[in-house]
C-alpha cells in the first residue's frame, strides 16, 4: 500500500526505518502476534500507523509475512545493516525507485536546471514549495546541498529522473479498466526516460500527459526548436499496430515533422519497469514514427477506419 508523497514526514520515515530494522532477520521470524508488543512499542507512533508500516515494507519487498510471521527480506536484511550504521540512504532510495515521490521528483525536475557537472540545481523556494518531503528525505545523502540552492549530484539526480521513479502507484479504477491504463503509463514512463537519455537538455523533456490528457500527444522535448510532440502508444502484443484519435490525427497533420509517435510493444507487467526498459530498448523499442500523417500517406504505414460515428440526420 502506497501512500501520497506528502505522507512521507521525516518522523514516519524514521519510524519507517527503525520497523524494519526490528524485524527479525530470517524465516521462521517474528509472529504477527509478537509484533505490536515487541515491534511497536520500540518504535512508537499511532498504532494505525504500525499496520501502514508493516503493509508498505511489505509492498516494496523489503519483509515478508508467511505462515503468520514477519522477517525480512535479502533486500531488508541488506538496508537494515546499513541503518544500523546510521546509513538510511537505502531506504531512502527504495521508496523513491518505488516512485513513492514521484509527484515532488518531477517538480524537482521541471524546475530545475543542469550545472557544468551536470548535477541538478533547483531555486531552494521552489524545492521546499513543491517538494518538502523529498527534499528532507535527500539530505541522508552527504553530498546534496540544500543551501542557498538545493544542489544534487548527477548519480542521484539520474535516480529522481528514472521512469520508474515517476511512475506513480496504481490508481484505484475498475480493474477492466486498469490493465489498459497501466500499460499506457509504462509506454509513457520508457518514452520520458528514453528521451531524457538522449536530449540536449533532459530537464526539457516533460510528461505533459500528467496534466493533461486532451492535448494529442503525451511528452513534450522543449530542449528543441520548435518543440517536438511525441505521442505514446503502448501494447502487450507484439503487433506493430496502435490506434490515433480523432484529436490525435489532426494534430499529427498540424504538426507534420514535430510530431512523432513512439511505439512500446511486448510490455509485460509482472515485470519491475527499469528490468523491462532496458529489454525493450535490447529489442529496439520504441519504434518511432515522425510525421505518421506523412507515413501513411506515403505508404510505410495503412490506416484503416475500424469505427463510423451515426447520428439522425438533420433534414
Amino acid at each position: 500500500m502506497f501512500r501520497p508523497s506528502d505522507w512521507f514526514t521525516p518522523v514516519r520515515f524514521r519510524r519507517l526505518a527503525a520497523v524494519l530494522s526490528s524485524i527479525d532477520g530470517a524465516a521462521p521470524g517474528l509472529p504477527a502476534s509478537h509484533a505490536i508488543r515487541r515491534v511497536w512499542r520500540t518504535c512508537g507512533g499511532p498504532l494505525v500507523e504500525f499496520r501502514d508500516h508493516l503493509a508498505l515494507l511489505i509492498k516494496l519487498d523489503l519483509i515478508n509475512l508467511h505462515n503468520g510471521a514477519y522477517f525480512r527480506t535479502r533486500s531488508g536484511n541488506k538496508i537494515a545493516k546499513g541503518i544500523r550504521r546510521g546509513d538510511q540512504t537505502g531506504l531512502a532510495l527504495t521508496l523513491i525507485r518505488a516512485g513513492c515521490f514521484y509527484d515532488q521528483a518531477r517538480h524537482l525536475i521541471e524546475r530545475g536546471t543542469s550545472d557544468a557537472a551536470q548535477c541538478l540545481v533547483v531555486a531552494r523556494k521552489e524545492a521546499i514549495v513543491g517538494a518538502p518531503q523529498l527534499l528532507a528525505l535527500l539530505t541522508h545523502w552527504s553530498d546534496v546541498e540544500v543551501r542557498p540552492h538545493v544542489v544534487i549530484p548527477l548519480t542521484l539526480a539520474s535516480e529522481l529522473e528514472a521512469a520508474w521513479a515517476l511512475l506513480p502507484s496504481e490508481p484505484e479504477i475498475p480493474e477492466w479498466q486498469l490493465e489498459r491504463k497501466l500499460v499506457g503509463d509504462r509506454a509513457e514512463l520508457y518514452t520520458v526516460q528514453f528521451e531524457r537519455s538522449r536530449a540536449i537538455n533532459r530537464n526539457g523533456i516533460h510528461w505533459v500527459a500528467r496534466d493533461a490528457d486532451d492535448l494529442g500527444w503525451d511528452v513534450e522535448d522543449r530542449s528543441t526548436t520548435p518543440v517536438r510532440r511525441i505521442e505514446v502508444k503502448g501494447s502487450r502484443d507484439l503487433r506493430e499496430m496502435f490506434f490515433l484519435s480523432e484529436n490525435e490525427w489532426k494534430k499529427a497533420n498540424e504538426h507534420g515533422d514535430n510530431y512523432v509517435v513512439h511505439l512500446w510493444g511486448a510490455i509485460d507487467l509482472a515485470r519491475k519497469p527499469a528490468v523491462e526498459y532496458a529489454a525493450l530498448r535490447a529489442e529496439g523499442y520504441p519504434v518511432e514514427i515522425q510525421n505518421p500523417a506523412k507515413a501513411i500517406n506515403d505508404g510505410a504505414w495503412v490506416a484503416t477506419s475500424t469505427r463510423w460515428r451515426v447520428e439522425r440526420s438533420a433534414t
